[in-house]
């Protein structure tokens, strides 16, 4: 930070608080838990718990702790429930088949691979890498904020981070990190293997599919001057370096997807630009995991 970038204002900081706590506010009042194999990994809502009592009763047990799928072990839960997926979404009850895998986990323990679009009905747990990109110009902090494709399956046309993705099965941090920045900004590994250690902050809330929960694991990359990110998959529309008060009005102009809001919001923390000790700041601290 210089002293040509000013912080946040006061109003701003209370309007940020306000964007956070309504975007990322979750009621589980009709939710159930599901448990996979006596391990409690995900959460329904009312129209998932309806079509797994539907579509696997021999599997299935309800209890008042919740949904119980019993499988021989994790090899036959991830088929049942990929075939389950496949099957929903050839009738037309979700949208978006992405043919990627992520990986189940409980803890740090691998459990199985699932096609990544059913984390969100079954309401399990996924992780992404988010990156801010900063830099300087004539002394004043900038960010370089990505424009989604309007292909996208996931919010298209909002604003994002420089790069964001999720962690594919069997990828560590470091690979998901400087894959997704190749693809999605042309970034090249010089670039990425500046990459301090990450935050995680747990990432909740409802959407149309059910439940986003994802650990995200932010980085701020200072990105130099000469460099002009280039999207390289298609899934960019387009980059441009935004002034602070820019991005700050953007996100609560709701231009933003919620996950890149709240990692731009950490990043703004992070830098020196929102008070460590107002409300905003402590609410993000509660979000660390």
């Amino acid at each position: 930070m210089t002293q040509l970038t000013a912080m946040v204002s006061a109003q701003q900081h209370n309007d940020l608080l306000d964007y956070l706590t309504n975007a990322f506010a979750v009621n589980f009042t009709s939710w159930q838990n599901l448990s996979l194999n006596g391990r409690l990994l995900g959460s329904l809502n009312p129209r998932w718990q309806q079509q797994l009592q539907s579509d696997l009763p021999t599997l299935l047990q309800i209890t008042e702790q919740g949904f119980h799928l019993e499988c021989r072990d994790w090899l036959h839960c991830a088929d049942v429930l990929q075939n389950l997926g496949r099957d929903w979404y050839d009738l037309g009850l979700f949208e978006g088949w992405r043919n990627e895998a992520f990986d189940v986990m409980d803890g740090e323990e691998v459990l199985f691979a699932l096609e990544r679009s059913l984390f969100r009905p079954l309401g399990l747990l996924s992780k992404a890498v988010h990156i801010n990109g900063f830099t300087e110009r004539d002394g004043e902090t900038l960010m370089w904020i990505g424009t989604r494709s309007p292909f996208k399956a996931v919010d298209p046309d909002k604003l994002d981070n420089l790069v964001g993705g999720g962690v594919g099965s069997g990828e560590c941090l470091t690979e998901a990190c400087l894959r997704e920045g190749f693809e999605e900004a042309g970034l090249g590994s010089n670039i990425m293997q500046t990459l301090a250690a990450p935050k995680r902050i747990l990432s909740q809330r409802l959407v149309e599919r059910g439940l986003h929960r994802e650990h995200l694991f932010c980085y701020d990359l200072d990105v130099p001057a000469h460099i002009q990110p280039e999207n390289q998959d298609g899934e960019v529309a387009a980059f441009q370096l935004m002034g602070i008060d820019e991005v700050v009005q953007a996100i609560l102009d709701q231009r933003f997807m919620h996950d890149a809001a709240l990692i731009t919001i950490n990043g703004l923390l992070n830098k020196g630009l929102i008070d460590s000790k107002h409300p905003l700041s402590l609410w993000l601290y509660q979000q660390y995991c």
